[in-house]
């Protein structure tokens, strides 16, 4: 009878990254294949720690159009973890069906556990481990599993981008109610340049499309700063984060993924609890209003 363990995941940058101390703690255990969104499938299995990366589009497709299972896949599982924010009772009935298969679920819905103010990453930890874990089992470590070969492209595209074990300065999020104003960020950069004479590089992705001309135009011209010229696919991102000497940004799932890449990590919490939502190793910094004055609006 198979040992193996399959975990349906949902969620963002950030969510996947929250969600890591679980995952890899269920590999310890027994191979996992992990049925996740596009962040999972572009990390891969190797950065995450598990056996086997699937998209999760595919078996959500199928379950929710009644179609038949394909038994194959099923019976290479003996276990199966729902790592979903909100209940699907459609994936739930359907996996209920299949007699062979252990389903675990969270006995509490996400909402109710965030009022318990604790971190959201237990969520996911609560629903692996026994009624009494050991000890070797509450480890809340967000790391990606960071390979030579990652390291020597993160090398390679700094070098393509002019810098050196930069300070990487990451100014947007998701959420613009989270966002520091990019005047606090210009006065990091530039005394970050200044005092250390190290390279800055100002690092934007999708959540700032809109905005990156104004990001480039913001930080255009200072000494020792650059602001990445074009989107990096995501595992680009990441080789470029393990070559830096320090990070700054956001509530963002690039804040968590910085953290995740070992990088000393500083976080701007506005408009969110960092106590339940701030990366577990990295330094939170204090509520905007003690950062920057109005004029940086």
């Amino acid at each position: 009878m198979s040992t193996n363990t399959l975990v349906l995941s949902a969620g963002s940058l950030g969510d996947s990254i929250l969600a890591l101390p679980a995952l890899q703690q269920l590999q310890a255990r027994s191979p996992v294949t992990l049925a996740g969104t596009s962040p999972y499938i572009q990390m891969g299995a190797s950065l995450l720690g598990v056996e086997k990366v699937v998209p999760l589009e595919g078996l959500l497709q199928v379950i929710h159009a009644d179609q038949a299972l394909d038994k194959a896949f099923w019976d290479g599982f003996s276990d199966v973890y729902v790592f979903f924010k909100d209940r699907d009772p459609k994936l739930i009935e359907r996996l209920q069906g299949l007699s062979h298969l252990k389903l675990h679920l969270s006995s509490e819905t996400f909402a109710e556990f965030l009022k318990k103010e604790r971190w959201a990453g237990e969520y996911w930890l609560n629903l692996i481990q026994d009624k009494t874990p050991s000890s070797s089992e509450t480890s809340h470590s967000c790391r990606l599993h960071i390979t030579p070969d990652i390291l020597e492209r993160g090398a390679l595209l700094c070098d393509f981008l002019g810098v050196l074990n930069p300070l990487i300065i990451h100014p947007g999020s998701g959420n613009p109610a989270k966002n520091a104003p990019l005047g606090f960020f210009k006065k990091a950069a530039e005394k970050a340049a200044k005092e250390s004479g190290k390279d800055v590089l100002v690092i934007w992705g999708d959540a700032e499309l809109q905005q990156a001309d104004e990001i480039m135009e913001t930080f255009k011209g200072m000494e020792k700063v650059k602001v990445l010229p074009d989107l990096l696919m995501l595992r680009d991102l990441i080789a470029v984060l393990t070559q830096a000497r320090g990070y700054l940004g956001n509530d963002s799932g690039v804040t968590h993924l910085a953290s995740a890449c070992g990088v000393k990590t500083f976080a701007v919490f506005n408009s969110t609890d960092a106590k339940v939502w701030g990366p577990q190793e990295a330094i939170i910094l204090a509520a905007m209003q003690t950062l920057y004055s109005s004029k940086d609006q």
